[in-house]
């Protein structure tokens, strides 16, 4: 249904664009970690989230009181939504749990819902599951301007 996509650098790059052309074709979305430069997106690229292929979702990391994070990268047009980024436990080598901070701990929780979304419906395209996920955010005030919805992560409705 989604690849997560919480890595990022380098350019553009043809290949990807087009493996992610192919991912479209096949119904799956390529949810990418927005970066975490504390940068415009929408001036300056960040690969891969900043790829224009309609399947791409493209994720900025918020704090738990739903403020953009300081270091989280953004863009009115080109980074979609926010979710939780900032001191996620996650799990690490040798069983153990750590917090951490950053697009690629919000990036999961977005690729987590795509995937809890496509649970509840018989049939669903990539298009129809990306178009729910960003109908069904929440308008938060640290994202208008900052991202394309406006808004943060909402599952609430699945």
């Amino acid at each position: 249904v989604a690849t997560n996509n919480s890595w990022g650098g380098g350019g553009f790059s043809q290949a990807l664009h087009d493996a992610i052309s192919r991912a479209n074709t096949a119904n799956i979305l390529f949810v990418a970690a927005a970066g975490n430069n504390k940068a415009n997106n929408d001036r300056k690229a960040n690969y891969p989230s900043n790829y224009t292929n309609a399947n791409v979702i493209a994720v900025a990391a918020i704090t738990s009181t739903g403020a953009l994070a300081s270091f989280s990268n953004y863009g009115a047009t080109t980074v979609d939504l926010g979710a939780p980024g900032y001191g996620i436990w996650s799990t690490t080598a040798f069983n153990l749990y750590e917090s951490y901070s950053g697009t690629s701990m919000a990036t999961p929780h977005v690729t987590g819902a795509c995937a809890l979304y496509a649970s509840t419906q018989t049939f669903t395209t990539a298009a129809s599951i990306k178009a729910a996920i960003l109908g069904a955010t929440i308008p938060t005030t640290s994202l208008k301007g900052k991202c394309i919805t406006g808004g943060r992560l909402d599952v609430s409705k699945f």
